[in-house]
């Protein structure tokens, strides 16, 4: 499954389901248009981990923006 929504900056980001987790959450690839990319698990509570991030293909250190709470509770929803 693979949905693309507007955060409130305006900036479009893809939300991709990878993989349902054992513990009941669920595993999500979310890209940007400018080459960002977090892998992230989120827990039936909503709770977000950050499983790895990539900048233009590249593995990088990346912190969550401030509109990822937004895109996680929606995906913590679903």
């Amino acid at each position: 499954m693979q949905d693309s929504m507007e955060v409130y900056t305006g900036e479009e980001v893809t939300v991709e389901h990878v993989k349902t987790l054992s513990s009941g959450g669920a595993r999500f690839d979310i890209t940007t248009d400018d080459g960002r990319k977090w892998r992230v698990d989120v827990t039936r509570d909503g709770d977000v981990e950050i499983v790895t991030s990539w900048r233009d293909g590249t593995l990088a250190d990346l912190e969550l923006p401030d509109w990822a709470d937004d895109v996680t509770a929606r995906l913590a929803r679903v």
